[in-house]
Order: structure tokens, then sequence, then C-alpha cells
């Protein structure tokens, strides 16, 4: 039986060839399609991963965690660097972020922070901030550019750049033209939010913006390193910087049955009004509320199966169609109606089955060569597994399709006589 349906197939080597491709350039357009669509989602809800809380003034959810990650809007209000300081220190804290937004330039955001935010700063399942190019210091009026930012800025590392007060795309009379920054490094592509910032030390957002200098200033129990917001002491003849406001802070935790209780002292802040959030949670209710996106690539997902199913079907049965001489010959020779029936559905299963293995396959290579460009042009990283549920319905129902689709002209052809099939063709 497997030798007769090896022979078969060889017989037929263009012809299966060619039922096959049709078979996998289905299941790669459809899986493409469906690998697009979970990688928008993945992209978009693995914005930050290892960030258990986001804290700020009190506002709304949304908007907190769109300017804190996405760097999208202004905040209505800062907090006070103290309380920073503070929940830093909280026993349950394993650190902590600061945040400062406000500046721009041509466009992409400026953002204040520490240096260790490369440190402690995860994206998708975990992974860390990695340097491209150049020497990371986030030192006095030095700027780090994400991957995007780089790339439509045309900035290398060591040029120089000014930044504008506020949000504008071109430069203007609100430029800190007395305090040009110089890149000193350029980070690998995340696929997130951060490619687009520019990163600068908080002291060089507070010096740029002409906060008066002081070696006296303390907040009561803060040290030097906190105030300033460095993780190292200031170089040699440098003051450190009086630092009042940031806009938020990203917090990670100990354990995780500290997130809730750490989340209820922070809303319920008596000092200061604030507001906690779990990024994770609110990340997935932007999704729900954007998710007229995902159901329209749903909708192109379906499209596609069906438009596969029918190609298949049309090529298998054209196929199987032609060979009506043959299965009269099998017929006249005493073989069993099973026995064909087993034989045309053997064939369309491997037919199947190798355009499924073909069509991954040429899933997996464009994947692999046009990873890096997806991810640089458009923040998606996809890759072949695991494979979605949408996928394992479709691959079900492709093959049953086979089977279908086998069965047909079997039984068309056992419905006409067998003396028509073993007529000499003139």
């Amino acid at each position: 039986m497997i030798r007769l349906v090896i022979a078969s197939l060889a017989n037929r080597r263009v012809i299966a060839f060619l039922t096959a491709l049709s078979v996998a350039l289905s299941v790669f357009l459809f899986a493409g399609v469906e690998k697009l669509r979970h990688g928008a989602r993945m992209s978009f809800t693995h914005t930050v991963s290892g960030t258990h809380i986001i804290a700020g003034a009190r506002s709304g959810q949304i908007p907190l965690l769109l300017f804190s990650l996405f760097h999208i809007g202004s905040p209505t209000s800062n907090v006070s660097y103290r309380s920073y300081v503070k929940y830093k220190r909280h026993p349950s804290v394993a650190w902590a972020v600061p945040v400062s937004i406000g500046d721009s330039h041509r466009g992409f955001r400026v953002v204040g922070t520490t240096p260790d935010i490369v440190e402690h700063y995860r994206y998708r399942d975990g992974q860390k901030l990695k340097i491209a190019e150049g020497t990371y210091s986030l030192a006095r009026f030095k700027a780090v550019l994400g991957s995007t930012a780089a790339r439509e800025l045309k900035y290398k590392v060591g040029d120089k750049l000014v930044l504008t007060h506020g949000i504008s795309d071109v430069q203007g009379i609100h430029d800190h033209d007395e305090n040009p920054f110089v890149v000193e490094a350029i980070l690998q592509p995340t696929g997130t939010p951060f490619d687009k910032g520019i990163y600068v030390s908080l002291a060089s957002v507070e010096l740029m913006h002409g906060d008066e200098l002081s070696t006296e200033h303390r907040a009561e129990g803060d040290n030097h390193e906190e105030q300033t917001g460095h993780t190292s002491s200031p170089s040699q003849g440098e003051q450190p910087v009086k630092i009042d406001k940031i806009t938020s802070f990203l917090i990670g935790v100990k354990e995780p049955v500290d997130i809730l209780p750490l989340m209820r002292a922070i809303n319920e802040d008596g000092s200061e009004p604030l507001t906690a959030i779990l990024p994770g949670v609110v990340l997935s209710e932007i999704w729900n509320v954007m998710g007229y996106l995902e159901n329209i690539l749903k909708l192109v997902s379906v499209m596609v199966m069906l438009t596969a199913l029918c190609g298949l079907f049309i090529a298998l049965y054209a196929s199987l169609a032609e060979r009506y001489r043959e299965m009269a010959i099998l017929r006249s020779l005493g073989a069993a109606p099973l026995k064909i029936a087993s034989l045309l559905v053997a064939e369309s299963l491997i037919l199947t089955t190798g355009g499924l293995i073909l069509g991954y396959l040429l899933l997996f290579i464009a994947t692999t060569v046009f990873h890096a460009a997806l991810l640089r042009s458009f923040s998606v990283a996809i890759g072949v597994f695991p494979l979605t549920g949408q996928e394992v319905i479709f691959l079900a129902v492709l093959i049953g399709t086979g089977m279908v689709v086998a069965m047909v002209p079997a039984y068309m052809l056992y419905r006409r006589a067998l003396s028509e099939g073993l007529q000499v063709s003139k």
C-alpha cells in the first residue's frame, strides 16, 4: 500500500509538488497574518516586563501608563522626588527608577532618569536593554538614544544635539542652546516605545532648566546619591543638583506577595496624593479598548483560511479527478473500494502534510531573514512557535479537508461505469 502510494506520487511528481506548493503558500499566508496579529499584541502587552508597579501623581491609570512607558501626553502634575526616595527605601522594594519627561528633540521625547534604568528595565519575557554603539554612563549632558530615534534623526555617537522645552517637531525659540548634549551611546532595537526615547540624567534636566546648584540641600534621610539622581558621585569639581520633582517612578518588588500591599500604601499615602498601577493589567485594558484592530486582523485571517481551504479543495480535486483511468485499472485487478479510498486519502494526507511543513518552513525562513527589519520598522517581533489557537484549528481543518477532498473523487469514480474508465481515448 505504502509502496503504491509513493510510486503513484513519484509518477505525478510535478503535479504533486505544485499541489503541495499551493497548500504551502496558503499555510504561509494564513500563519503569517496570524503571527503578525499575535506579535502585535505581544509587543504591546510586553512593553515592560519585571516592573511591578508604576507610581506617579494622582491621575488616571491609563494616562499614567502612557506618559511613563510610551512617553505619550504630559502629566497634569508631578510627584516629589522625596516620595520616590521614600518608596525606593521601602522594605518591600528591590529597585526603583525615576522618570521625568517634558522636553523633546525634533519630535522625540526626552526622558530624564538614572543610569541604573539599563540594569532594571526589562521587556518581552525579561530581556535586558543592550548597547549597540558607544559607552553608557548617562553622565551630565550625555544622551543615550533609542534605536528608532538614532536612525530617524541620523545621529551617531559623538554628535551633539540641542533639546527643546516642551513637545515640538522642530527646533525653535524654546531651545536649550546653552546646554547641548553629546550622544554617548545608542541602544539596540527592542520593539518597544523605548526605541523612540532620548535618555538623559535627572541632573542634566535640572541644570538645563537653570535650577540652582546646591551643596547644602539634603532631604531628611537622603544620601548624596539619591539627592543628585546619580548612582555614583559627581565628577571632581561638579556640585550636586537639587531635584524636587519627577514625573513618575517604576518599582520592582522583592516578592510578588508585596505588590498589592505596596500599591495600597502608595494609593493611601497621606503625605502626597499618589496613584500606583499594575502596568501589565493596564496594558491589557488599553489593548482591549483597541480590540477592533485585532478583530480586523482576525477577519483577515478567517478570509485567508477560507481561501486556502477552497484552493486546497480545487487543487486536490483536479489532481485526483484526472486519475479515473488509473482507478479503473485497479478496480479491474480486484482492488477493493476501501483500498482505493485509502490510497486516495493517504496521497491527499501526504500532500497536505507536506504542504503544511513546507509552509511553516517558508515562514521560518521569512521570520529569520526579516526579523530585524520588522522589529526596527514596525516594533513587532514574530516567531514560528508557539502555535496560536487559531493556527491549531486551521491546521486541523486543513487536514480534515484534505481527507474529505480525497473521498469525493473516489465516490464519483465508483459511480461511473468501469468500462468507461478502460476505454482507449481517441
